[in-house]
C-alpha cells in the first residue's frame, strides 16, 4: 500500500512543535540552573556570614588574653633589666669608692673677674661604681665664712653619669664668675658680684655629703 503523503501544511505545523519544545526543553534548563546557581549561592552566604561572625567573636576572646601576654612580657623584660642592672657589679659609689680634688690655678681675681677650678673626681676602691660626674652631682660650693656664696647646681643641671674603676679620674673645669647665687635659677650676667674679700671653695658629693674636697682659698681684690 502507498504511503499517504503529508501536506506542506502539516509539514510546517510539525517543525513549529518541535523548535517550540526545543525551545521549552532549553528555557526549562536555564531556569533549573538558575535555581542550582542560587541555592549554592545562599549557602555560601550563610557559611561566610558564621564564620565572619566566627572570626570576630575568636578575634574578641582572644583580645583581652592577647594584651595580658604583653603585659606579662614587659613585666619579665624589666625584671629582665633589673636583674641585669643588679648583676652588673655598679652600684651607686659611696664615701669609700671616691675621693674629691680641687685645685686653683689662678686663684685670685678682680671684682667682676672669674676664677677657673679644677675639679677630679677619682676612684679609690676596689670595685666599679656609677656616679654623677655633673656640676649637679660633684657641686663647687663658695663660701665666705659660714655664709653659701655660690653653688655650680643653683640652676638645674643635666646628669653625667659615669662608670668608674679602680685609678680612674675624670677631671672638669668650673669657673666662677665672682657672683653671687640668688634663690631663683638666674644667668650669671643677672647675677650680683661679690665684693673684694677672701673666699673659700671646696666639692661636695650631693649624693654623699661626706664626700668632700679640701677647701681652697680664693681671693676677689
Amino acid at each position: 500500500m502507498a504511503k499517504r503523503r503529508m501536506s506542506e501544511k502539516k509539514r510546517r505545523m510539525y517543525r513549529r512543535r518541535r523548535i517550540a519544545a526545543a525551545l521549552l526543553a532549553v528555557l526549562f534548563l536555564l531556569v533549573c540552573a538558575g535555581l542550582v546557581w542560587g541555592v549554592g549561592a545562599g549557602i555560601r552566604a550563610l557559611r561566610g556570614g558564621s564564620g565572619a561572625q566566627g572570626a570576630s567573636t575568636s578575634a574578641q576572646q582572644q583580645t583581652p588574653k592577647t594584651k595580658s601576654k604583653d603585659k606579662d612580657k614587659q613585666k619579665k623584660d624589666q625584671k629582665k633589666d633589673s636583674g641585669k642592672k643588679r648583676s652588673s657589679g655598679a652600684p651607686d659609689c659611696g664615701k669609700g669608692d671616691l675621693a674629691l680634688e680641687l685645685a686653683a690655678p689662678d686663684p685670685s681675681t678682680g671684682v667682676g673677674g672669674s676664677i677657673d677650678f679644677t675639679a677630679t673626681i677619682r676612684h679609690k676602691g676596689t670595685g666599679s661604681c656609677l656616679v654623677d660626674g655633673s656640676d649637679g652631682g660633684r657641686v663647687l660650693i663658695i663660701t665666705s665664712g659660714q655664709e653659701t656664696i655660690w653653688r655650680s647646681d643653683a640652676c638645674p643641671v643635666g646628669a653625667r653619669t659615669l662608670l668608674m674603676a679602680t685609678g680612674d679620674k675624670d677631671v672638669q673645669t668650673i669657673t666662677w664668675n665672682a657672683d653671687s647665687s640668688q634663690d631663683s635659677c638666674l644667668p650669671d650676667d643677672q647675677l650680683p658680684r661679690v665684693n673684694a674679700g677672701s673666699y673659700q671653695a671646696k666639692l661636695v658629693l650631693k649624693a654623699n655629703p661626706r664626700v668632700v674636697s679640701q677647701p681652697v682659698p680664693v681671693m676677689v681684690q
